[in-house]
C-alpha cells in the first residue's frame, strides 16, 4: 500500500493543492522509501496502532479505516472544520468543494437486505424497520466527511457497529458506517464525486476522483500488491488514451515518479 500512498499524496497536492495526513497502522520503525518520499516532499505520515482485530478476534483490515478516523479526532483540528477520509487507491483529477456537512459517496453496491448484514443490525440494535426505511440513504463510501465535532463519536460508534459483524463480510465497514449514522440520527449527504476503474476504458467525464479498487487484465493494483513488486508499477507497461479511467491512471503515475524527483519544489508553504 505504502507505493498507493506516494501516489495519493502526488495527486493531492498537485491537484486539489491539499497536504493529505496518512495514517499508517502498526507501521514499525523501518519505514518503506515511499514514506520517506512523502515526508520528503512535504507530506506528513502519522504511526497509529492497528484497529484491525475485531472483538471476536477476527482479523479484518478494513477496520483501521474507522481507527483512522479516531486517530484524526486526536489531531486537534478546529472544532468546525471537516476530516476527509479517503482509501489510498485513489487519485484526484480536479477541484473539489466538498459539503459542509456530514457526507460520503454514493455507492450501489451494498445490499442491507442481505440476512448477515441485517442480523447484525440486530445486534448493534438498529430497528429493522428504520433500516429498511433508510437503507438508500446509507448506501455509502469513500470519501467520508466528516465534521469534526462529531468524529470521535462517529469513529467510536463505528468501530462498534463493525464488531457486531460475524466474520466473512468482506464489505462489513461499509455497511458498520450506514449503522453509525442511523444510531447516532445523522442526517448523511450523498456526494457523486467517483469514477471507478471497473470500466477501464470509459471517459472519466465529471468525476472528480479515481477510485481504482478493481483492475483486469490489463492493469490491476494486485499486480503490485507485494514490496518486492511495488517498483514496477511506476513504468506502466501499458497504455491507455488520454481521457480515460485508465489513461488518467497511468498519466499521474507517470508524473508522480518525476514529481518525486523534484520534491522540494512541492514542499507546501
Amino acid at each position: 500500500m505504502a507505493w498507493q500512498c506516494r501516489l495519493f499524496h502526488y495527486s493531492c497536492m498537485t491537484h486539489l493543492g491539499v497536504r493529505p495526513v496518512f495514517i499508517v497502522h502498526d507501521l514499525d520503525h523501518d519505514w518503506h522509501p515511499y514514506f520517506i518520499d512523502i515526508v520528503g516532499a512535504g507530506g506528513i505520515v502519522r504511526r497509529a496502532l492497528t484497529y484491525r482485530r475485531m472483538i471476536n478476534g477476527t482479523d479484518y483490515s478494513p477496520r483501521n479505516t474507522a481507527g483512522s478516523l479516531l486517530q484524526a479526532s486526536q489531531i486537534g483540528y478546529p472544532r468546525n472544520d471537516f476530516i476527509v477520509l479517503c482509501d489510498a487507491d485513489m487519485i484526484f483529477l480536479r477541484h473539489i468543494v466538498f459539503p459542509q456537512a456530514c457526507a460520503a459517496e454514493g455507492c450501489s453496491n451494498l445490499d442491507y437486505s442481505d440476512k448477515r448484514v441485517r442480523a447484525a443490525a440486530t445486534k448493534f440494535g438498529i430497528n429493522p424497520q428504520l433500516l429498511t426505511k433508510r437503507k438508500k440513504s446509507i448506501e455509502c463510501a469513500v470519501p467520508h466527511v466528516v465534521p469534526v465535532s462529531n468524529a470521535q463519536r462517529i469513529a467510536e460508534t463505528w468501530l462498534g457497529a463493525i464488531d457486531s459483524f460475524q466474520s466473512g463480510v468482506w464489505q462489513a465497514s461499509m455497511y458498520a458506517f450506514g449503522f453509525a449514522v442511523l444510531k447516532l440520527k445523522l442526517k448523511l449527504s450523498l456526494t457523486r464525486f467517483v469514477a471507478l476503474n471497473d470500466e477501464p476504458h470509459e471517459k472519466v467525464g465529471r468525476a472528480k476522483i479515481i477510485h481504482y479498487a478493481y483492475g483486469d487484465k490489463t492493469w490491476n493494483k494486485r499486480d503490485y500488491w507485494y514490496a518486492r513488486n511495488s517498483s514496477r508499477v511506476w513504468k506502466p507497461s501499458v497504455k491507455a488514451p488520454p481521457g480515460t479511467v485508465l489513461g488518467e491512471i497511468l498519466s499521474q503515475i507517470l508524473a508522480a515518479d518525476a514529481f518525486y524527483s523534484n520534491a522540494s519544489r512541492y514542499h507546501s508553504k
